[in-house]
């Protein structure tokens, strides 16, 4: 069989340049779109090494992007630094919460193979089974789910993932787009895509969607670093709270 494949390509063009040359910088990862056997795709990708993919099972195609760029990694470790904070505020208050924050797990599901920019996994059991499995977390298999993940988009739209997330079980999803800044989306039964937005986390409650937008504002400046700390010790005191008799 014989397999085609479609590239994406976001590029900035110069002032003056060709019509068909290539221009100075893409302003986004590469995308490869290649039809192929949904068995040849997990071959293909299950190892550690694999590059950032998914498996759209409807229409048979294989989705592999490559590295993404500073300005996309910046907002996806922005977030895991909140987490870190967070931790920190809770064993500092000698309640240390056992969370896990993993880059790019690769999860696998009916819907197919996905794999957010950040995974929070809340739950101490969970996370301590998702440190000692290798590979793709398999929903299939019972395998732990995040309680939360994120998506910084550059270039492609990852809208389309939020069905596959919460019917995984993920409990809640932050996406960052030029668009569209900072959105908290939860699973929502009465919807149509059964997902909605909220102006406030279920997961951290504390956290609103302007936090999260000022969070990601990414100026590498003291302000947003002290931003970054006072969240989570509001998110720390909520924890608390709850935790509380």
């Amino acid at each position: 069989m014989q397999y085609t494949a479609r590239s994406s390509v976001p590029t900035a063009s110069t002032p003056g340049q060709a019509p068909g040359t290539t221009p100075e910088e893409p302003l986004g990862p590469v995308r490869i779109e290649l039809p192929m056997p949904r068995q040849l795709f997990d071959r293909l990708t299950n190892h550690d090494n694999a590059p950032r993919c998914r498996y759209d099972a409807a229409q048979g195609i294989a989705e592999f992007v490559a590295a993404p760029g500073a300005a996309h990694e910046s907002r996806a470790w922005l977030i895991s630094r909140l987490f870190a904070h967070i931790e920190a505020a809770l064993a500092d208050a000698g309640r240390f919460p056992g969370y896990f924050v993993a880059p790019a797990t690769r999860l696998l599901s009916i819907d197919g193979a996905f794999e957010p920019d950040t995974s929070i996994f809340v739950d101490p059991a969970g996370a301590i089974r998702a440190r000692e499995i290798s590979g793709y977390l398999d929903t299939g298999r019972d395998h732990p789910v995040p309680d939360l993940v994120a998506e910084v988009d550059r270039s492609v739209d990852s809208s389309h993932k939020l069905g596959p997330y919460f019917r995984m079980g993920v409990r809640e999803a932050w996406t960052w787009s030029l668009a569209d800044g900072a959105v908290i989306w939860v699973p929502e039964a009465a919807d149509d895509r059964g997902f909605a937005q909220t102006q406030r986390s279920r997961v951290f409650p504390p956290m609103t969607r302007g936090d999260l937008n000022e969070l990601l504002t990414d100026n590498g400046s003291e302000a947003q670093y002290e931003l970054s700390r006072r969240l989570a010790e509001r998110i720390a005191l909520r924890v608390q709270s709850r935790a509380c008799p």
